[in-house]
């Protein structure tokens, strides 16, 4: 009778055990639902700009997709650098993105050597969401029709031929120090704090050229000559006007982009389902004409090939501000 009861706790405590990984794994999963709070989008500049706007049109589209609340949050300062810092600190738990781009995660590293985060191991990319080609205008009293006839300009008169940017080690600087380094011109670089008193100077004709994503409006009004683009292909925005490479610059390209990262550390699972629902947004033919409008591209893809892509563009932009000489402020 003995050895029968003892056979009988044996197993009740078998049983018992039995169930512990059960709940422990219970716990764990209700631990781990996500989202299970609100969530944020951390956008590295001022509300307004391309990067705000494509936080408020995704933000919502989201937050419908995952059932949770998603805020924007606008963190500007330092080139993208202070919004960049503050999401790379935040909890990996899949609560905080951020709308990340050429500046923060190739161009800034590229000018400062102590950047308080490492763009490269900080974050973990989640998917790519545009490609952005600029555009290269000159004031339309200008006598050269074509980038041709621009370029035949700034050789025969290397002292004349001047360019604006929106300030020094941005987007637009780079992409005419590309196209110096791939033609061989000379052209003096006048930097602006931003785009518009920059454009503003090209209309007025102080100064010879520019390369800039902004300027496809005036290009369209006339008060911009539009001579070329900086992608690969044309823009739907301004398809009559041929990409550099076209217009007789082969080998050049420069594009900006954007894309959403989130903090090191982050779930795999919660990086694939960003991925998976972000990919449906972009590809949304609502959404991808709205950003065509705006000279836009939507891109998408997978994690890992946004990775292998800003890896790429590291090693490109880190080339480009050392052949420009740009230093940070």
């Amino acid at each position: 009778m003995k050895q029968k009861d003892g056979f009988l706790r044996l197993a009740s405590w078998t049983a018992a055990l039995a169930v512990v990984p059960a709940l422990f794994s219970a716990s764990a999963t209700a631990q781990t639902a996500w989202p299970s709070k609100t969530m944020r989008i951390v956008v590295p500049y001022p509300a307004g700009g391309n990067v705000d706007l494509l936080g408020r049109l995704i933000g919502p589209k989201l937050s419908e997709a995952l059932g949770q609340t998603i805020v924007i949050d606008n963190k500007p300062g330092a080139a993208g650098a202070i919004g960049a810092t503050d999401a790379a600190r935040s909890e990996p738990d899949g609560h905080t993105l951020l709308i990340g781009d050429i500046a923060t995660h190739a161009i800034t590293p590229a000018l400062q050597d102590k950047l308080p985060y490492n763009p490269l191991t900080d974050f973990a990319p989640v998917m790519r969401l545009t490609s952005v080609s600029l555009l290269l205008v000159i004031n339309p009293k200008n006598p050269a029709k074509d980038l041709a006839a621009l370029l035949a300009d700034a050789k025969a008169n290397p002292e004349k031929v001047t360019y604006a940017s929106a300030g020094v080690g941005t987007p637009q600087q780079l992409a005419f120090e590309l196209l110096k380094e791939k033609t061989g011109i000379k052209a003096t670089h006048v930097p602006y704090r931003g785009s518009a008193p920059a454009i503003n100077d090209v209309i007025a004709g102080h100064v010879t050229a520019m390369i800039d994503g902004t300027a496809v409006p005036m290009a369209r009004e006339g008060t911009l000559r539009a001579l070329a683009v900086t992608g690969a292909k044309r823009s739907a925005a301004m398809p009559d006007v041929p990409t550099v490479a076209e217009a007789g610059v082969p080998g050049y390209e420069f594009v900006s982009w954007h894309g959403v990262f989130v903090p090191a550390g982050t779930p795999p699972a919660v990086v694939e389902r960003l991925n998976a629902e972000l990919n449906k947004i972009v590809a949304d033919p609502a959404v991808r004409e709205r950003m065509a409008a705006l000279n836009i591209e939507l891109v998408g893809g997978t994690s890992a090939a946004f990775g292998d892509f800003i890896k790429a563009e590291s090693g490109k932009i880190a080339e480009l501000v050392r052949i420009s000489g740009a230093k940070a402020n």
